[in-house]
């Protein structure tokens, strides 16, 4: 090797820098020795290289260190196979660093903090229950886990009378914000300490009681001392309480308790046990039997009465041929109906009053007299119930034969019987005991059609004109339950061509009517809104006429058009040509004739109970009429989202009005006579 190149083995070096000190002191010359720094060993590079035995580096180069690849392994603390032999050669700055890694990599990891100063492992209470008062004895296990520095454990609350504590050596008790605390000196580990103390006992409903706040202890468990035998303690939030060996004349009991838990204990004498008789049954029903075509069902609410001992099930007696659909009640767990039996099973001990809610259903009813079904409970000591019967169908009802009951007035059934049913009660019936029989007559008698569609009033306003053409705008108010189509059968005269439709609207909707077999035209219907009562709504109609041969003069009849429904009030607004004359005679008498009543203004008919008051100009309520079935078109449509076509028909010429109350599907027409109708 050249002279500036040294070599040195790594774990010498590091030995000469723990004996450096002891180097330095028998160095011959003061020069010579390492001077201390701030408690670390200095060298200078003569004395480092005589100890290590390294030739003179030349002035201005750096020195080298070639390590032994061994020692580097020893350094790194890895291992490399096939490197026996090798040299690793660093400048000072490599091989300090090196060091110091080394060095940081062999210090002992710190221990962790603990999380807390300290924990209560065990708390043991031992305590004599009197009525004068109770004493406890409670041994406590605490665990120091920090050394360093006091530690304050809370210990009792203040509100209990401290007899006697046993603290371990340098421990000290204090009180300190309501509560009992032990001062800990530095130390650590397990320590010990029991305490005495009384604490006061109250009286309420003849139990006794005592509590106070307990420890967060890892385990609490209590053992409690009665003086008297055959005593009850009940200990509030304990998982577990259990009677233990203890002495003659005294009730002894262990508890369990969560951690932190407060201490609340309750005693009293334990009365001696009553021997168990039966269960002993009461049973009450209210019981709705609605009749239908070939079928009654059937809802009972049966109220149980359980006396002395609870029971976890009951069978119930079910007619022949009744099919149970359900079975609900606040304990019902679950039930089954086997061969005209109902077992009932319930999710706890039934013991008082109990509710059961049934509904069944007996099918096949014949017109000939059928035995009213009803749910019995052959267990029971003693049974009386009511029965209620209403129709639901078109059939009528009596009873004629009947065994253990009596038919009562319908104000004598209980309030919960009136509330299961909207239907008047027909029939009502009261029985006590076991023997029960009712035997129904049902009678189906035929249907009769009811009317579905009716409207309440209509508009027909007519425009006449000299060359005989005539359009024709109606208006119908109209109530509509379930019928689909209005049939209007529109005029036809011989002479003239037939009707041309305009427009057809449904509630302010545009429609496309259509004809049936014979002729009529088909308006689609919606279904009136509401359920008390139908509301209407609009349905109109325009038409065109054209007559040929009209003259100046002659006779003309109007024919209306004709619907299969009901009119309560048919009002009439006929223009015919204003230059044209229209009476008859040297008194110069009207010519009108016709099934309908010519009159000077419209009848206000009451649609609501009281009738609205009428409009004191003709033209104001022809007007007020056609304005208001306007404006509910308009308001249908516009909550329909569409705009209805409207056809305005001119209102110029002689005005005449005729109205007819009461419009039963037939034939509407006006005759008259008429003079100078020229151009």
């Amino acid at each position: 090797m050249s002279g500036r190149r040294w070599s040195a083995c790594v774990g010498f070096i590091l030995l000469m820098a723990l004996l450096a000190p002891g180097l330095a002191a028998q160095a011959p010359a003061e020069e010579e020795r390492a001077p201390l720094d701030g408690g670390r060993v200095v060298l200078d590079w003569n004395t480092f290289r005589e100890i290590t035995k390294q030739e003179r580096v030349e002035d201005g180069k750096e020195p080298k260190l070639i390590l032994p690849w061994k020692e580097v392994q020893d350094l790194l603390g890895v291992q490399v196979e096939g490197a026996e032999g090798a040299e690793l050669e660093l400048d000072w700055r490599q091989f300090k660093a090196l060091l110091q890694w080394s060095v940081e990599r062999k210090k002992p990891e710190p221990e962790p903090a603990f999380p807390a100063d300290y924990v209560i492992a065990t708390a043991d209470y031992a305590g004599v229950l009197r009525k004068e008062g109770a004493v406890f004895e409670v041994a406590l296990a605490v665990d120091v886990l920090k050394e360093k520095g006091w530690k304050r454990v809370p210990l009792l609350p203040a509100t209990v009378a401290l007899e006697s504590a046993e603290l371990p050596q340098d421990c000290f008790l204090n009180v300190l914000g309501g509560r009992y605390e032990l001062l800990v000196p530095e130390r650590k580990g397990r320590i010990e300490v029991k305490m005495k103390f009384a604490a006061a006992v109250t009286e309420k409903a003849g139990a006794s009681q005592v509590g106070f706040d307990g420890l967060p202890s890892g385990t609490t468990v209590l053992k409690l001392t009665v003086p008297y035998e055959k005593a009850r303690v009940d200990v509030a939030g304990a998982q577990a309480v259990l009677p233990l060996q203890g002495e003659q004349g005294a009730t002894v009991v262990g508890a369990s308790l969560p951690s932190g838990a407060p201490v609340r204990i309750t005693w009293e004498r334990a009365l001696e046990e009553i021997e168990k008789v039966p269960a002993r049954l009461y049973a009450e029903t209210s019981t709705l039997v609605a009749v239908g075509e070939g079928i009654l069902t059937c809802r009972e609410r049966l109220s149980l009465s359980v006396l002395h001992t609870g029971i976890r099930e009951v069978s119930l007696s079910v007619p022949t041929g009744v099919s149970v659909l359900e079975v609900t009640g606040d304990a019902v767990h679950d039930w089954r109906a086997t061969d005209d039996v109902l077992d009932v099973r319930f999710a706890r001990d039934v013991l008082g009053t109990s509710q059961l809610s049934l509904i069944f259903e007996l099918p096949g009813v014949q017109a000939e007299k059928t035995q009213v079904p009803v749910v019995r409970v052959p267990a029971a000591v003693r049974e009386k119930g009511y029965i209620a019967i209403v129709a639901v169908a078109n059939v009528e009802i009596s009873a004629p034969d009947r065994l253990g009951a009596t038919s009562i007035d319908v104000r004598e059934l209980p309030a919960d019987l009136l509330h299961m049913t909207s239907q008047p009660v027909l029939l009502a019936f009261r029985y006590v005991g076991k023997d029960l029989g009712i035997a129904l007559v049902v009678k189906k008698h035929a249907d009769v059609e009811v009317l579905l569609t009716i409207a309440d009033s209509a508009l027909v306003t007519v425009m006449q004109t000299s060359d005989g053409r005539r359009i024709t705008k109606a208006i119908y108010n109209v109530r509509n339950n379930r019928s689909q189509f209005i049939r209007v059968e529109l005029p036809r005269d011989k002479k003239a061509a037939p009707a041309d439709v305009w427009s057809a609207t449904v509630a302010g909707k545009s429609v496309r009517p259509a004809l049936d077999e014979q002729g009529r035209v088909l308006i689609p219907l919606v279904r009136s809104g509401g359920r008390a009562e139908l509301s209407a709504f609009p349905v109109e109609l325009v038409y065109v006429e054209k007559q040929e041969g009209v003259g100046e003069s002659g006779q003309m009849q109007v024919t209306l058009p004709r619907v299969n429904v009901p009119l309560t009030h048919l009002m009439v607004q006929l223009y015919l040509p204003a230059e044209g004359g229209y009476t008859t005679g040297l008194l110069g008498k009207l010519s009108f004739e016709g099934p309908l009543r010519l009159v000077k203004e419209f009848s206000r008919i009451a649609s609501a109970g009281a009738a609205p008051p009428e409009l004191a100009q003709p033209d104001a309520q022809a007007q007020a009429l056609q304005q208001e079935y306007q404006a509910r078109v308009e308001a249908e449509a516009v909550a329909a989202g569409v705009t209805p076509i409207r056809v305005e028909l001119p209102t110029r010429g002689q005005l005449f009005r005729f109205e007819k109350i009461l419009v039963l599907d037939e034939p509407l027409w006006v005759s008259f006579r008429y003079d100078d109708w020229g151009d």
